[in-house]
């Protein structure tokens, strides 16, 4: 991108969209259906590198076990007992789908058995935001690069 004359993020394209079958086959491998939302995302894009900075949105070769999920395993597992609570849901019920591996940003999905289906959740060290679905979060995610983008136009003139 231009207006990053620093080159301060990596900026890639999004993956190209996953087949139905392919996402199918990873669901029963799973043993649970995806979130109609984030599953349809998958669809169109499979999986999003540097998605927003430095965070990685996931696709389904992410989700598997990978050293980028192990990671987001990791910032899950580390988060305050007492942050979880105040954020009203339990570790088991969060999914990963995207993380930062520069900082402790860690975006979760909660699954369709936690108290708040279909949320996006973003911590680092605490909770930051909360998206009411997929749809939601990857849109604020647009506007936040879109922010960047006007930031960084401005301080290059």
């Amino acid at each position: 991108m231009k207006q990053d004359v620093e080159q301060i993020w990596q900026h890639h394209f999004p993956e190209v969209g996953a087949s139905e079958e392919y996402v199918h086959v990873f669901e029963q491998e799973w043993g649970d259906k995806l979130d109609l939302k984030y599953r349809d995302f998958l669809k169109h894009a499979n999986g999003w590198k540097g998605f927003y900075q430095t965070v990685d949105l996931f696709g389904i070769e992410q989700l598997k076990k990978s050293t980028i999920m192990e990671y987001a395993q990791m910032l899950l597992t580390v988060i305050d007992d007492d942050v979880l609570k105040e954020s009203g849901v339990v570790r088991e019920d969060l999914l990963p789908i995207a993380v930062s591996e520069f900082d402790k940003d860690l975006f979760v999905l909660c699954l369709p058995n936690s108290s708040r289906p279909g949320e996006i959740i973003w911590f680092a060290g605490e909770e930051i935001d909360r998206f009411k679905n997929f749809e939601e979060y990857f849109w604020a995610m647009v506007n936040y690069n879109r922010e960047e983008i006007l930031a960084l136009k401005d301080y290059i003139q």
